[in-house]
């Protein structure tokens, strides 16, 4: 979406998280940095950058979110765990994103945690962090 910079992306993390952990916001289809542990690390992906998370997924990672991503049938085929959580909204995309319910349905199945709310797409991010990540 041509507002979800960087900068906005930013704005939705609660301001006590920068504090306690490291966080680094990169722009959708760029290489992700390959230096640090996935044991440590969690890999967070809203709309478009989704498909960065799931190109991307391994089970060894701390923490996969997935917020209202954007999708792709082949993504319905991983068995994913416990590490993964997603919140969508799949009216937030018309008839686009066809695979988005059959990804969370296949999150469910094999372990992680999907979750579907009834807010816009812009209002998801916050929501994610203060139901993932709380003080």
């Amino acid at each position: 979406m041509y507002y979800a910079t960087p900068e906005w992306m930013d704005k939705q993390i609660p301001e006590w998280m920068w504090s306690r952990y490291e966080i680094l916001i990169y722009s959708y289809n760029k290489p992700l940095p390959t230096y640090y542990d996935p044991k440590t690390t969690a890999l967070i992906g809203f709309s478009a950058g989704g498909l960065d998370v799931l190109k991307n997924y391994r089970k060894d990672y701390a923490f996969v979110g997935l917020i209202d991503p954007s999708t792709r049938d082949k993504y319905t085929a991983i068995e994913y765990g416990a590490n993964t959580h997603m919140m969508y909204n799949h009216r937030n995309w018309g008839k686009s994103n066809k695979s988005l319910r059959n990804v969370a349905s296949q999150i469910n199945k094999t372990g992680g945690d999907a979750k579907y709310v009834e807010l816009p797409h812009k209002d998801i991010p916050k929501q994610f962090f203060n139901t993932y990540f709380y003080e």
